[in-house]
């Protein structure tokens, strides 16, 4: 059967989760993995991803743990630090997939009211057809029926799909349900991976410099700071999914469509030079930048 669907777990491939920042915020940083392996998190979390709201659940540890209310409250109340970043080189995948008319859909293990967080701050999502979560269905990996749900959502046979998971144990069971499994390692590897299945080409090689328009405030920002978190003048990498940026011939129309009302000495355009490294993949013809903008990169600060 002919391969048409990827399938993606999201923690650990898309998203990269690390559930001891939210306790920093609570703690000193020094004491939080003996405060975790103390209440048993790894045993909590893994149960809360069959639950639709993690609150009563909370409750009940903090009922073993009354000492610790404030401490055991904080993981909710800063969970969205938790999730800290998208997972290098995974982004690019999923646009070349799109690209190549691959259809993509998501599996992940998560407490319902988690997931809906996290879900509006990450613009890969929209790039889904469907997203099985494990909170919502009351059904965790490896249990076979919600590898059948999801495949029922995206209406495929599961030979049809690869699915891809950081979690030997889930991809073993996937590849017991029928799907093509993928251990997750790193995105280049899997991008190998899936360039081998025949769901993808080598990547096409952008030869020309790029152009990004920021207000130079935001320019200041980043080059004291060491880090450049925009995508657009109102959006963010992480809610883009990607960096904007423009071909030499798109500069002037980019900056009157964005950036029409600014004065020209509150503007800077960034230039980077090509290089086989960045992961960039041209859609509706204009280049994105599927990381962070590096700023180590930059070969050209302009003013218009």
């Amino acid at each position: 059967m002919e391969l048409s669907t990827v399938i993606f777990d999201i923690g650990g491939v898309v998203l990269n989760w690390v559930p001891e920042r939210a306790y920093e915020q609570v703690m000193p940083a020094d004491e939080v993995p003996g405060f975790m392996k103390r209440i048993g998190f790894d045993g909590w979390n893994r149960a809360n991803d069959a639950l639709a709201s993690i609150e009563g659940s909370e409750d009940e540890l903090v009922a073993r743990f009354p000492a610790d209310a404030d401490r055991i409250r904080g993981y909710r109340q800063h969970f969205l630090r938790t999730v800290t970043e998208m997972v290098p080189g995974t982004p690019a995948v999923i646009a070349e997939l799109g690209q190549a008319g691959v259809r993509l859909g998501a599996l992940t293990n998560w407490a319902a009211d988690m997931f809906a967080l996290a879900r509006p701050r990450f613009g890969v999502f929209t790039r889904f057809g469907d997203i099985v979560v494990s909170g919502t269905e009351g059904v965790v990996k490896p249990d076979p029926e919600i590898y059948r749900l999801a495949c029922e959502r995206l209406g495929i046979h599961p030979g049809e799909a690869v699915f891809i998971d950081d979690s030997p144990a889930n991809v073993h069971a996937a590849d017991e349900f029928g799907l093509h499994g993928l251990h997750f390692t790193s995105a280049a590897q899997l991008r190998e991976d899936l360039v081998g299945l025949g769901l993808l080409a080598d990547r096409a090689r952008v030869t020309e410099p790029i152009f990004h328009w920021t207000l130079r405030s935001r320019w200041a920002e980043a080059t004291a700071s060491g880090g450049f978190p925009w995508s657009t003048r109102d959006a963010d990498y992480n809610a883009e999914g990607f960096v904007h940026c423009s071909f030499a011939d798109q500069v002037d129309g980019t900056r009157r469509r964005f950036y029409g009302d600014v004065p020209n000495a509150k503007l800077v355009l960034l230039k980077l030079d090509p290089d086989p490294d960045l992961p960039i993949v041209v859609e509706d013809g204009y280049p994105h930048l599927f990381a962070p903008l590096p700023l180590d990169r930059v070969a050209a600060v302009q003013r218009p």
